[in-house]
């Protein structure tokens, strides 16, 4: 079973309020799609996210956002939510969908979405189907290809819920021997390859850690 790692850049005209909001704001600092629902009537679809960030923030965008039918939020901790949403499609979606219809084609979640309208996911497949994906994508969605191979990747992996700033440290720690025992690197060693201050570095690595401890007891990840 092949796969494609794809990383899709919507130009900005084109992009949900919701992408937009992860750009403009630092409220908002990841999202991912979890599922969604196309029966819905006429144009309707239901989404539902899971996220971080400022969720009364968050709210105030979803509910004020055009297509918005309705919402509901369900808060995992002080920082992350589930966001189950009830909104009318976008053509650009409508487009986007008709990329991915091919006999053996299926996009794995969650869809990671990140500033600047980018999405990050799997689709697994024939060769043949998988091949012709990015020729069919809209114009407004420019689309690169990071990874190929044969599909094995364990689900619920833990890191989903971690930023890009966060397994950056975790991986500068790994580097440094922070998690060697007897511990041979620091926390200014991991502050030196992030070129930032070791304060900085420090709350890097503790909000990584909490996160990952939560989802290993069960609490705070996507499921």
């Amino acid at each position: 079973m092949k796969y494609l790692h794809l990383s899709l850049q919507y130009e900005r005209a084109v992009q949900h309020p919701m992408q937009r909001l992860l750009t403009d704001s630092e409220s908002l600092e990841r999202s991912w799609l979890i599922t969604w629902n196309l029966l819905g009537e006429g144009d309707i679809v239901y989404t539902l996210f899971y996220l971080i960030g400022d969720r009364e923030r968050y709210k105030r965008h979803i509910a004020g956002a055009e297509r918005t039918v309705d919402y509901n939020i369900t808060p995992v901790d002080d920082s992350s939510f589930y966001a189950y949403v009830q909104e009318r499609e976008q053509e650009i979606f409508k487009r986007f969908r008709t990329a991915f219809q091919q006999p053996s084609v299926v996009v794995v979640p969650p869809l990671a979405y990140r500033p600047n309208g980018r999405v990050d996911f799997d689709v697994v497949g024939e060769p043949d189907d998988l091949a012709g994906i990015l020729d069919r994508l809209p114009d407004e969605i420019a689309a690169a290809v990071s990874e190929v191979g044969e599909y094995d990747a364990r689900p619920g992996v833990p890191a989903v819920n971690l930023t890009a700033r966060q397994r950056e440290a975790l991986r500068a720690a790994v580097e440094v021997g922070f998690y060697e025992y007897p511990r041979i690197g620091s926390v200014a060693d991991v502050a030196e390859i992030l070129d930032c201050a070791t304060s900085t570095a420090s709350n890097h690595l503790q909000k990584a850690e909490a996160r990952l401890v939560r989802q290993f007891i069960g609490n705070g990840r996507p499921r």
